[in-house]
């Protein structure tokens, strides 16, 4: 069962399922090349990455697209969804905190910095 999130700011985004559009190369040759926030989901559209589109979306997307690594694999494939707006950095500040007060706290899978991995030295025995 869905259950709609009711902490979302943009609600008609997130009621209108019709939103989501495929992430393939059609969709993106259609996309406007302006400034927007975004988001890339899976086949059930669990959001894996919110970003912004420093000002040409179509561009950004494109360039996501081929960066896919940064998602874990979906065999369903992607799906975006963008909302215009000229204030791309308070735009996905607000997207991000939705998104995290509806999953406690948690950040998309794409959004999380790759973690430093630590370097263990051997003890050596006296």
């Amino acid at each position: 069962m869905l259950v709609a999130c009711p902490l979302l700011f943009h609600e008609r985004m997130h009621h209108n399922p019709n939103t989501w559009r495929r992430l393939n190369p059609e969709t993106i040759a259609q996309l406007p090349e302006e400034a927007a926030v975004f988001e890339v989901a899976n086949l059930v559209r669990t959001v894996q990455f919110i970003g912004t589109a420093d000002g040409n979306l179509r561009a950004r997307v494109a360039a996501i697209a081929t960066q896919m690594s940064k998602l874990p694999v979906s065999a369903g494939g992607y799906y975006v969804r963008w909302e215009p707006t000229a204030a791309e950095t308070e735009a996905l500040e607000k997207w991000v905190g939705a998104f995290r007060t509806f999953h406690r706290g948690a950040m998309p899978q794409g959004n999380l910095e790759t973690p430093t991995h630590l370097r263990v030295a051997s003890r050596r025995a006296a």
